[in-house]
């Protein structure tokens, strides 16, 4: 067996590349890589002796009439997951490649494929789980295999690799692609095409009887959709079609829905949904789009819309959408509406009793002005996703004159705005308008944003806004417990509590807040009793004094904090738990994280918030805990980083609040620093002292990631990496 093995490594070739390990020193050796190519054929009667422990092989090839069981090809490939240089199965007289379970995957060879399954007379199905594959790169080759059927297959298979992919010569391939002309190509299309892959261009020249015959048994468009200039009085055939999407992340071209021009057009008769594509729909001047229209629409990712349309409500419209009428006040804004549609107005009549239907609004089909009013926060939107402009002409978000207004959609729920005209933020003289936020709002034009307290990051200094001692509004949200039911006033301590009530209050009443404190030296076990009194607190003091609005000092019992902090919609200023020597807060970090940013400080308790990272980071490593499982502040990899300390002082770390730079190292990929434990790169920058990054620059021997971590909140550059 040792001989054959031999054999097969220095007889078959190799193209080019070099076998065998690097030395065990040279921090490069990876003790469960296999560092040579496995060659499987029909010569053999048994697997190479390959130990089960190695996990990254080289290039595996497959050929030939094999005498080996799918049992032992399953054995064999059980811990097998990353292939270095690519898989080819090509002339087997196997039934199914479901042996393999790749995760990463690179490039075979000098070609451009990861995968080559070609010429396999019995094949009947791939197998491989191509949705777990999540570093399957570059292209994959499925051709000239007679009884392949990839009808079940080609949804994980178009995923993965979408317009990266060629497939042809199988019993059944993924569709049909379009060449040339639509309209010609329609002409010979075949009618079992169920998948079309290219742009279905529909004009004037469309016949709409071949349109009615060649589209019935199309259920999807891998591309784009073009009606324009036809004299359609509707689009119903092409109503067999499920969903028009296109891989925007890696496709080679981005696309398009387009219905433009269509002057007898009532209505769409279509109820494709659509994900990943442009939307286009303006001068249909009979045209009415219906809620239902607008769901599937708006099914998956959208790029960008552009429409000028008219919106029509019928029987059939679910009761989530909501039209405003042209008053657009919110007093005769519906309850329970997701989605809006109409210009909705907040001014200086703006009532705080029906704020509450604002809560469950994710979307605006048209446009929202707040103008003139007293608000100070749009918390009422916290649900809030996105603005799309419906109608030319209508700026899709005026914030105008707003003097008390101090934050606008804070959070990462909205996601941004779809509209042909810039929005506006100007002359709100204590709303701080930040890079992040104004890089949200950007529509196909440049946000208007000036004489803000900052607008879109001018100058180095933030200024201060005017302190303001008046609590914010109470009774914004729906669910917030009525007083009686939660406290009692002393003169009547069984009664319903009505003399102790502020509720009532007017907010400029001196006795509308009070501060609660406990002494800092107490045998409390939690301070969850304040659930009831932290969802508004503000700082006890001026700013200048002191920027801390709850303290949690020195208490020797404390074991955990229990407030609800995600219900503390307005706990605004810093937060201070410090010295608390049996105090574990790491069930309750989260929600902390989430409502204080980085205006916190959390140190000697015994479990704190994660570890805060000080000086040069390679320095800090040395002495980090390895109990470290969250770290505040910029991860900084170079040329000087060692990666057996990276390996034992990282296993443990789960989160970075901060950035992360991976610059001029020569590691091949992050698997090595076991970055993979890593879940979340995160930084607030809504209320973060400062931005952050991530940056993987200048690493000459890096070929992929290979770590699981999601960013969210920080900038990212890749470049200079040539491999």
């Amino acid at each position: 067996m040792y001989i054959i093995f031999l054999l097969i490594h220095f007889l078959f070739p190799t193209n080019g590349r070099e076998q065998g390990p690097p030395p065990e020193d040279s921090g490069l050796f990876n003790e469960f890589e296999y560092y040579y190519d496995i060659y499987i054929n029909e010569s053999m009667i048994a697997l190479p002796d390959v130990d089960p422990k190695y996990e990254i092989v080289q290039a595996v090839y497959i050929s030939g009439n094999l005498k080996l069981s799918e049992r032992e090809l399953l054995i064999f490939f059980k811990n097998i997951n990353t292939f270095r240089y690519g898989i080819r199965v090509n002339n087997t007289n196997l039934e199914s490649l479901s042996f393999l379970k790749p995760y990463i995957v690179n490039n075979l060879d000098d070609t451009v494929n990861s995968v080559e399954i070609i010429n396999n007379q019995n094949l009947k199905t791939i197998g491989i789980d191509f949705e777990n594959c999540n570093f399957c790169y570059n292209n994959i080759l499925i051709i000239n295999n007679p009884k392949l059927d990839l009808k079940e297959e080609c949804d994980g298979i178009i995923m993965r690799y979408s317009s990266y992919r060629t497939i042809f010569g199988n019993h059944a391939d993924c569709g049909c692609e379009i060449k040339g002309d639509f309209n010609k190509f329609l002409t010979t299309m075949s009618p079992s095409c169920w998948m079309l892959f290219g742009n279905v261009t529909i004009d004037q020249n469309s016949n709409l009887a071949l349109l009615t015959e060649k589209m019935i048994n199309v259920t999807r468009i891998n591309g784009g959709l073009s009606v324009t200039n036809t004299i359609f009085t509707n689009l119903s055939f092409l109503s067999s079609i499920e969903i028009i999407q296109i891989d925007a992340y890696k496709s080679q071209y981005l696309a398009n829905i387009d219905i433009i021009n269509n002057t007898n057009l009532l209505t769409l008769g279509m109820k494709a949904k659509r994900d990943g594509l442009y939307l286009t729909i303006r001068d249909n001047p009979k045209l009415c789009i219906t809620s239902q229209d607008l769901d599937n629409l708006f099914y998956g990712l959208s790029l960008d819309s552009n429409l000028d349309i008219k919106l029509c409500f019928n029987n059939e419209t679910s009761s989530y959408w909501c039209q405003l009428p042209d008053s657009g006040d919110l007093n005769d804004m519906p309850d329970g509406c997701h989605n809006l549609t109409g210009n909705l107005v907040l001014d200086n009549n703006f009532n705080f009793a029906n704020s509450y239907k604002l809560y469950d609004l994710q979307l605006i089909y048209g446009s929202l002005t707040i103008t003139n009013s007293s608000l100070r926060t749009t918390n009422m939107f916290s649900s809030l996703q996105r603005i799309r402009s419906i109608e030319d002409n209508t700026i899709p978000l005026n914030v105008l004159n707003n003097t008390k207004l101090r934050k606008l959609f804070s959070g990462f729920t909205f996601k941004g705005i779809e509209s042909g005209m810039a929005p506006t933020v100007e002359n709100n003289i204590n709303l701080p308008v930040y890079v992040v936020f104004c890089s949200f709002i950007k529509t196909r034009k440049a946000a208007i944003i000036k004489k803000n307290l900052q607008n879109c990051g001018d100058g180095s200094n933030i200024p201060v806004p005017k302190y303001d001692r008046t609590p914010y509004n109470i009774d914004v949200f729906r669910g917030v417990p009525i007083y009686f039911d939660v406290s009692h006033g002393s003169e009547n301590p069984g009664g319903s509590g009505m003399l102790n009530n502020p509720w009532d209050r007017n907010s400029t009443d001196v006795d509308y807040s009070y501060d609660v404190e406990t002494t800092t030296e107490n045998s409390e076990k939690a301070v969850s009793f304040l659930f009831v009194t932290a969802y508004v607190i503000s700082a006890k003091y001026h700013p200048t004094i002191t920027e801390n609005s709850i303290e949690i000092m020195n208490n020797p019992y404390l074991t955990k904090i229990g407030i609800d902090f995600e219900a503390c919609r307005f706990c605004e200023h810093g937060l201070n738990v410090k010295n608390n020597s049996q105090l574990n807060l790491a069930k309750e970090c989260d929600k902390i994280i989430m409502r204080y940013g980085s205006y916190r400080t959390i140190i000697d308790n015994l479990v704190d918030c994660g570890c805060t990272i000080r000086g040069d980071f390679n320095d800090y490593l040395s002495t980090m805990s390895s109990k470290c499982w969250m770290l505040f502040g910029n991860v900084n990899l170079d040329d000087k980083s060692n990666i057996t300390l990276l390996q034992e002082k990282m296993s443990s770390v789960t989160r970075t609040n901060g950035g992360l730079s991976v610059t001029n190292t020569n590691f091949e990929n992050l698997t090595f620093l076991t970055f993979s434990t890593i879940e979340m790169i995160e930084n607030d920058p809504q209320k973060s002292e400062k931005t952050a990054e991530i940056k993987m620059t200048n690493n000459p021997n890096l070929i992929f990631l290979g770590l699981n971590a999601k960013r969210d909140g920080l900038y990212l550059t890749i470049r200079d990496n040539p491999k």
